[in-house]
């Protein structure tokens, strides 16, 4: 069962949350408040906040405190820092929203601006965001000269006058237990198309290509220790909090701060994580080992701690989420022999935009740990795939050869399928538990197709086709398969192709697309797809109608294969053979 959202209208009413709440209406510019953040340790610090102007849009949306921040904790900061975001800002001692942008204008560049999201917004969780708002006629902000304001997602080079510029204090991505490598993949995402499989074809374009961490606005993704040493503060206003898309053996997760605290309920960020509303994440604790100075935007360097409860709301005024309630996650647990062993064990949130991305960095992490280096081999992989929504766990095992770089072949198979069940038109798969083992041999384990032919120059519908291939193991002899395949009686074409290729193939333009009716089928689709230890030799007729219109379409008639375990079978032959009558 799916969490409920918790956060309800009724809530907006001051004093439910135990805080007094300040209304966007009684907030005047000139008015003094302070805000809330740990700058480094477990030391929740003071920053002092003036209210430069509001901006009051109809209703609730789009609807901003301009302040100017400034103090000890903001100068040691280098200004608005990423981590900051959820910082609660008070004004006449009454909670009036959490920092969640930083600002700046053309005639003043100097002292720190941001936007405050209002506090009644952040509890009625509002869905949307404009991206330009203008500033009403009566507003105090014209008398400075700002006549609109520009959100943006990265302080811009240059601001025009008139304009308020403000972007998002964005939240840290912090990643332990992966390498270099693993960090750049969940940076860069993953593209499916760059491996030639017969699964794409179950996949629109869309989803062929998983987004990093980059491309969703995260400017910041950094690795930290796996343990700080430093006991991660309880939640309070003005701590920090974590939220994570996996935990075990690696972490990737973000750095915030609490901004509103009742019994088991949480408020943080004042402005999206990933923007999926409803969401199953982790809700984990955090600690804030610094806070960086840098030359482009400052942020603060923490880890994630342990896991607290779950996150359940992720919108535009903020996050929401529960220390009572754990989500449902997804365990997955990758093993390799290769020339030492490796093991990498996690939980991963039950999220599809992200559980492919997140496996295949581990499972290139795990292949990494155990070679030890980066370079050629053969990997032979065995994964299961289980679901409370599956009918049966998916069982594969295929194996691959890279001349320069193993590691990144052995996960994507699996990951795709995952992306693939994740998406699939039917029903939810309740995916639940991810087990791949691999093993490694550093040479090349391949056996390449050199040659076909067959008896006869001439065939008719009905006949026997009786072929030979001549293959070779890397390096080593060659020898001959024979076999025989049939032309259908009734098969309408004039000539046939005898192909013999090693692996999958890629689907021809005559041939039919896949019906499937149900994950049953999709299950099934995908077991019957070669493995790349698979030879086949394969009878494909031509389309008529292609043939008439000037270009010949080919389909799949029958087949006949045989494996070779533990090799990777590549090459391609093929024979025209004409029809008689």
């Amino acid at each position: 069962m799916r969490p409920m959202i918790f956060l309800l209208a009724a809530l907006v009413s001051v004093g439910v949350w135990g805080e007094e709440f300040i209304s966007l209406k009684e907030i005047q510019p000139g008015m003094k408040g302070y805000g809330l953040t740990v700058v480094q340790g477990q030391e929740i610090s003071r920053f002092e906040v003036e209210v430069v102007g509001v901006l009051d849009e109809p209703g609730e949306r789009n609807d901003f405190i301009v302040v100017r921040v400034y103090g000890e904790a903001i100068q040691r900061s280098g200004g608005i820092a990423q981590g900051m975001s959820g910082s609660p800002v008070y004004l006449e001692g009454k909670l009036a929203g959490a920092l969640s942008r930083a600002a700046a204008w053309a005639l003043d560049r100097e002292r720190p601006l941001g936007l405050v999201t209002p506090i009644h917004p952040m509890l009625n969780l509002l869905e949307a965001l404009e991206e330009e708002l203008p500033v009403p006629e009566d507003s105090n902000l014209r008398a400075l000269g700002i006549h609109r304001v520009l959100l943006v997602r990265v302080p811009p080079s240059e601001i025009s006058e008139g304009t308020l510029v403000a972007w998002p204090v964005s939240v840290p991505i912090v990643i332990s237990g992966l390498s270099s490598r693993g960090i750049r993949l969940l940076q860069e995402g993953l593209d499916f198309s760059r491996f030639d499989s017969p699964l794409l074809d179950l996949l629109p374009s869309w989803q062929r290509r998983l987004p990093g961490f980059s491309e969703l606005g995260f400017s910041r993704v950094m690795a930290a220790p796996a343990s700080a040493g430093l006991e991660a503060m309880k939640f309070q206003p003005g701590a920090p909090v974590g939220v994570a898309l996996s935990t075990g053996d690696f972490v990737v997760g973000a750095l915030g701060t609490v901004t509103l605290v009742q019994d088991e309920k949480i408020l943080a960020f004042g402005h999206p994580f990933l923007y999926t509303g409803a969401c199953r994440y982790f809700l984990t604790g955090a600690s804030v080992l610094d806070t960086v100075a840098a030359y482009d935007v400052s942020y603060k360097f923490g880890t994630i701690a342990d896991v607290r409860g779950g996150l359940y709301v992720d919108r535009w005024a903020g996050i929401a989420g529960r220390t009572d309630r754990l989500p449902s996650s997804i365990a997955i647990e990758i093993k390799v022999q290769g020339e030492r062993e490796g093991r990498l064990a996690a939980q991963i949130v039950d999220e599809p935009r992200f559980l492919p991305l997140l496996f295949y960095a581990a499972g290139v992490e795990a292949l990494d740990t155990a070679l030890d280096r980066v370079g050629p081999g053969t990997v032979r992989v065995k994964y299961r795939i289980s679901g409370r929504g599956l009918p049966r766990p998916l069982v594969r095992e295929n194996v691959f050869l890279s001349t320069s770089d193993i590691a990144v072949y052995a996960p994507w198979e699996a990951a795709l399928i995952l992306d693939l069940l994740a998406y699939n038109e039917f029903r939810d798969p309740l995916l639940s538990a991810v087990e791949l083992d691999a093993t490694v041999d550093p040479g090349f384990a391949a056996l390449e197709i050199l040659d076909l032919s067959v008896k006869r120059a001439e065939y008719r519908p009905g006949d026997t086709v009786e072929f030979t291939v001549e293959v070779r193991t890397w390096r080593g002899e060659t020898r001959t398969l024979e076999g025989s395949i049939n032309i259908p009686a009734d098969l309408d074409t004039p000539y046939v192709v005898l192909r013999a290729y090693g692996g999958p193939r890629l689907r021809e333009k005559g041939d039919p697309s896949p019906v499937l009716k149900s994950l049953e089928d999709v299950l099934d689709y995908i077991d019957g797809i070669p493995t790349y230890d698979t030879l086949t030799v394969e009878l494909f007729a031509v389309d008529l109608i292609s043939e008439i219109m000037g270009e010949a379409w080919l389909y799949g008639v029958d087949s006949v294969s045989q494996k070779f375990p533990g090799h990777v079978v590549y090459g391609k032959v093929s024979l025209i053979l004409p029809l008689g009558g």
